[in-house]
């Protein structure tokens, strides 16, 4: 009586099957890894796109509502509370009263260790300066690469409107603010420039 004939895998054959095997475990890694990097960037791109739209809503509300009051200097000049440099802004604005206490506030923006300041400092609107020393330090944002403001208008009242790297008026707000930030990295590209136009122009002196 004949036995049926029983067949196991040759040595060849288990060889080639562990190798098969081998390069689909490759491919379905790679794949993971591709789609694990890829769900990553979104979601930094998700985070920057919060951080962003956040500090621009924050910036365009308090530049808007800007006070041009006015301030008596060591020197004796009478001038409005605003400081327009290239790389660094402080005006005066109401803040509201969640999470500290609302009221007038001397605020600055700058540029520290590619991270974006802010510095605040509560004020009665008649202590002249915009120093940091005794100013709460808030970080708004980080990693950026740079910093920079411009400001239109027509200084003094002379010459033409135009874009300007400083304010030199010391008597009203320039009509038009510019901020142009830009993240650390060559993969992450600029914020879309702020625009802010302050509602308040002169104060009477």
């Amino acid at each position: 009586m004949n036995r049926p004939s029983q067949r196991g895998f040759t040595l060849v054959e288990l060889l080639v099957g562990l190798t098969l095997l081998g390069f689909i475990m490759v491919a379905v890694t790679g794949g993971m890894r591709i789609g694990l990097i890829g769900a990553d960037r979104v979601t930094e791109r998700a985070a920057d796109g919060d951080v962003l739209r956040g500090v621009q809503s924050f910036l365009r509300e308090r530049l808007q509502a800007a006070r041009p009051v006015r301030w008596t200097t060591a020197e004796g000049r009478n001038v409005v509370a605003f400081e327009g440099r290239h790389d660094r802004l402080g005006f005066v604005t109401d803040m509201p009263s969640y999470p500290d206490i609302g009221g007038l506030y001397k605020l600055t923006l700058s540029r520290r260790d590619n991270t974006l300041v802010l510095a605040r400092t509560l004020t009665d609107g008649r202590a002249p300066g915009f120093a940091d020393d005794e100013a709460m330090i808030d970080v708004i944002a980080n990693d950026i690469g740079a910093l920079r403001f411009a400001y239109f208008g027509r200084p003094n009242g002379r010459g033409v409107l135009d874009w300007h790297d400083a304010w030199p008026d010391a008597n009203r707000l320039p009509e038009l603010i510019r901020i142009d930030i830009a993240p650390t990295g060559l993969d992450r590209p600029d914020w879309p420039a702020i625009i802010v136009a302050p509602r308040l122009g002169e104060q009477p002196r």
